[in-house]
């Protein structure tokens, strides 16, 4: 069975501030609550590998892992993919969807993540569907303040 999640958050900035600066992973650090470190590994057109590193949080140590980024602006949306190392998923996509209201004032972002639980994880993919919803919520949050307060 897979696991399927479906998060979405209005920010009160312009398309092109939200999509601009979501899509920066250097700038992850600073609009995320979860990541220490965001490292871009490959550079070619709209296509980014990334490295990402979490904060140790309680019992939780520290993660990393590489990821794929492909960024298309003039559709309005990122789509990205796990690499290295898959665990704790046999796979992990995330889809970004971004949708301008009123008249260009706010954008609807979208997150969209499906997946598949390694056999060996100690979750469930329901249980690993409560604890994403749970975290992405948390996490646009963030995204969310941090892009309405951006100069």
């Amino acid at each position: 069975m897979a696991g399927y999640t479906e998060n979405r958050i209005l920010i009160y900035r312009d398309f092109d501030h939200v999509f601009d600066l979501s899509n920066r992973i250097d700038l992850w650090p600073k609009l995320f609550t979860e990541y220490k470190e965001a490292e871009i590994l490959e550079r070619e057109d709209n296509t980014l590998t990334f490295r990402l590193t979490t904060f140790e949080e309680g019992e939780r140590p520290s993660r990393t892992w590489v990821s794929k980024r492909w960024i298309n602006k003039t559709e309005g949306f990122a789509t990205a993919e796990r690499i290295d190392p898959l665990f704790p998923f046999l796979y992990m996509k995330i889809r970004w969807e971004y949708e301008r209201l009123l008249s260009d004032k706010a954008v609807v972002m979208t997150w969209i993540q499906e997946f598949d639980v390694h056999p060996e994880c100690k979750f469930t993919d329901v249980q690993m569907e409560s604890f994403l919803n749970h975290n992405t919520y948390k996490q646009m949050r963030s995204v969310k303040a941090a892009i309405e307060g951006w100069v």
